[in-house]
């Protein structure tokens, strides 16, 4: 009877052995073939990787992000997930400190919602430029709801001297003075951000002051004209390209082909043209504004997860523009009636 056992457990203990190891044999033969067959992609996705990393050690750029206490949960730590991992460094700008997603006080508690929006974008700036103003190329202001392609904007700035003082995003016009919105984020330079606080950030004459329900984004646009930072549009930011690349809206507005997509207010105010249906968007498209956490999350599945079988493309980064070409293709404004506010006479009722 015993040795009938132990013969029994002979064979278990066989059969056993034998499973595992034609098993792991299986595996082993299985990752050489899924090794050998994904050979080029793993090459290709190499290569992208190097690109996208030397771009992100060339282009520095500084995310700053607007938010409010009451949306940390509802937004910013769906920017701190996506997009904002592909910054160099980000920073949200609020009321209240929240160090695990990099939050940081720039205004009192009481200073902190919509309607404070200019003061906190003007705190939020002189914080970044005091503590990280000469560790950065680029500083970018976005809102909560806004998704960036981070690399898509590393590929814009990298035709330009971030020495230069300089302003992108989607130009927009209202009173005669033009300025980049808000919501869809703008870029500044770091002369252009040097130049807003040695310059403009004290001077009412100008700059305008702190005051609740001021028009950010358009205040900004003054205050950098008036010291000499050259605006320059998305959709004319690389001379090979002359399509949108910065949208003020979710991005489904403009590819639908219906125009009544796009509302008055943005036709009015846009200086560029607003295209629809396919041929609306730059194929290198770079921000969007009103996104819900669910559109970043999808956006980052389509952008970084998602493949089309077959497609494949190579690429290269835009030549670089010399300084000259910078000045002749963007020069300043002409916007005398801007240089003294306390003069201005074609202003907004809440200035």
């Amino acid at each position: 009877m015993v040795k009938f056992k132990s013969r029994q457990l002979y064979l278990v203990t066989g059969f056993i052995t034998g499973f595992v190891c034609a098993f792991m044999l299986i595996l082993n033969i299985d990752d050489v073939h899924i090794d050998i067959s994904s050979r080029s992609d793993y090459a290709s996705s190499a290569a992208a990787h190097r690109i996208q990393r030397d771009l992100a050690a060339d282009i520095r750029v500084l995310c700053m992000v607007l938010t409010c206490p009451e949306n940390l949960e509802l937004n910013a730590q769906h920017v701190h997930a996506t997009w904002g991992q592909r910054c160099n460094k980000l920073i949200f700008a609020s009321s209240e400190n929240y160090e695990p997603l990099g939050v940081v006080k720039v205004v009192e508690p009481d200073a902190g919602s919509y309607k404070d929006l200019w003061n906190k974008t003007r705190e939020g700036f002189r914080y970044v430029w005091q503590e990280y103003g000469d560790q950065y190329d680029w500083f970018v202001k976005a809102d909560d709801d806004t998704y960036i392609i981070m690399e898509n904007m590393r590929r814009m700035l990298s035709v330009y001297d971030p020495a230069m003082p300089l302003y992108f995003g989607y130009q927009m016009k209202r009173y005669n003075v033009s300025y980049m919105s808000g919501g869809a984020s703008y870029v500044l330079s770091r002369e252009a951000l040097h130049r807003f606080m040695s310059e403009a950030y004290s001077s009412e004459k100008i700059c305008p002051s702190v005051k609740e329900w001021g028009i950010e984004d358009y205040y900004m646009g003054i205050c950098l004209q008036n010291v000499g930072v050259h605006l320059i549009d998305s959709q004319r930011a690389l001379p090979e390209e002359n399509k949108t690349m910065i949208f003020p809206l979710e991005v489904g507005e403009f590819v639908y082909t219906n125009n009544d997509s796009i509302p008055d207010w943005l036709r009015q105010m846009s200086v560029s043209r607003i295209e629809t249906g396919k041929d609306c968007c730059s194929n290198y498209s770079v921000a969007f504004h009103y996104m819900t956490p669910g559109r970043m999350y999808l956006f980052d599945f389509l952008l970084y997860n998602m493949r089309v079988f077959g497609r494949s493309y190579e690429e290269q980064r835009p030549v670089r523009l010399t300084n000259d070409e910078v000045l002749e293709r963007f020069p300043l404004e002409n916007n005398s009636e801007i240089r003294d506010l306390t003069k201005m006479l074609n202003m907004p009722d809440n200035f």
